[in-house]
């Protein structure tokens, strides 16, 4: 009898050592933890680029300088504290009229902004480099440094030829997109302005400089972007070029009906021909606002007599400035708007759509981009948090965040000349 109890026992005590032994054995649950840990350690080891970063006039400035810390979304101090490697810092002058004079007063504003893109690369060579080709990249990061991709957005300023391409080529160069808000000499942009006389459509698309300007860009080496163009100009790019495009800074229309938006149509279009969709941190790109928002921006603008993403805000009298931009403080605090989440959903639907190589980011900072967790620079982790939270890999999350811009860069470059 005692020996049937004895072997009775020990095989409940083997029995509960080995349920032991295998609890022990199983994985945690994924905690909080657990997922910063892994987001943290992918964000240090991919690259990390934002794809349309734009600079105010006074960068570089005494309290603009971007050595040191700053009120800019973006400096230095915090592209390294949120481990952002790079960026395609922007050259950009708002439209005017079509003349000798209105190409002049965008120029100098251009100008002044490379000047400026300029000066902080030769203050700060240990800090942030210039990358002339997609091979300089890896160098420069593994050299713990920032890399710049010198882009145009907004190719009026230049004029009514394409000899400034090879002329900012030499520079550095490797990006244009042709519009902003308004139609010009070299394409239909996404949105026509009243106050430039537009019409729905003036050239069909691409002008015939557009066209010669994209066959120049693809001899030169210089990403032709997208971005900000009409459906039917960006649809005559891809075809016309022959390399891979890209859109620097877009949002999805299925998501939210804006005209600054692409649709499944044109972003299959810009994939089939390899080129890639950075999906962009800006607010009303990536959510719908609430009919009580639309009302109350609606009300400030009324009030002050202009459109708040339209319109340069320095047409108001200096008096009236101070109010309205406090108001608008207001108005920005009660209506936080789009977060990381948000964006990650319009990334998710992008990556369904048109896969996994064709998507990118950026976020249009100093340009009202930045979004809630991902205001600044130094809040690009948060990104990758959530991208992990969704179940990206790191590969995946590499190509998103900069794998898929350097593939198109290099098929650029190969085919440059051809």
């Amino acid at each position: 009898m005692r020996s049937v109890t004895s072997k009775v026992l020990t095989a409940a005590l083997f029995g509960l050592t080995a349920y032991a032994l295998t609890a022990c054995a199983q994985p945690s649950p994924r905690t909080a933890e657990n997922l910063e840990f892994k987001a943290a350690g992918i964000h240090d080891r991919v690259t990390t680029f934002d794809a349309e970063m734009d600079i105010p006039l006074d960068f570089m400035t005494d309290k603009k300088d971007v050595g040191q810390l700053t009120t800019m979304q973006v400096d230095l101090p915090k592209m390294d504290q949120g481990k952002l490697d790079g960026a395609a810092f922007v050259i950009f002058a708002s439209q005017g009229v079509r003349n000798a004079e209105g190409y002049a007063k965008a120029r100098k504003d251009a100008d002044t902004k490379l000047a400026a893109i300029e000066s902080m690369l030769a203050k700060y060579p240990d800090r942030i480099e210039l990358a002339r080709a997609p091979a300089d990249v890896e160098r420069i990061v593994a050299a713990k440094k920032h890399f710049v991709v010198l882009s145009v957005v907004n190719a009026f300023p230049y004029g009514e030829d394409v000899t400034w391409l090879s002329q900012l080529y030499a520079r550095g160069l490797r990006m244009v997109a042709f519009n902003h808000a308004g139609h010009n000499q070299f394409a239909d942009s996404d949105r026509p302005q009243e106050r430039f006389g537009d019409k729905t459509e003036e050239h069909g698309g691409l002008s015939p400089l557009g066209k010669q300007a994209v066959t120049e860009m693809n001899r030169l080496g210089i990403i032709v972007d997208v971005s900000q163009i009409s459906s039917a100009a960006i649809l005559q790019a891809v075809a016309l070029s022959k390399a891979p495009v890209v859109a620097s800074h877009v949002g999805v229309k299925a998501i939210v009906d804006n005209s600054r938006n692409l649709s499944d149509a044109e972003m299959k279009a810009i994939a089939a021909k390899g080129g890639v969709v950075h999906i962009v941190a800006f607010n009303s790109y990536l959510k719908n606002p609430p009919p009580e928002q639309e009302a109350e921006l609606k009300a400030i603008e009324q009030k002050y007599g202009l459109k708040t993403f339209t319109d340069a805000f320095s047409k108001l009298p200096k008096d009236k400035l101070p109010n309205f931009q406090n108001e608008m403080a207001e108005y920005r605090a009660r209506w936080p708007g789009a977060n990381v989440s948000d964006m990650v959903d319009s990334i998710d639907y992008t990556v369904k759509l048109i896969g996994i190589d064709h998507v990118g980011v950026s976020t249009d900072m100093e340009h009202s981009g930045g979004i809630v967790g991902y205001k600044t620079a130094a809040e690009a982790e948060g990104l990758t948090r959530e991208l992990v939270k969704r179940g990206y890999s790191e590969r995946d999350i590499g190509k998103i965040w900069s794998g898929n811009f350097l593939r198109v860069w290099k098929e650029v470059e190969k085919r440059a000349g051809k």
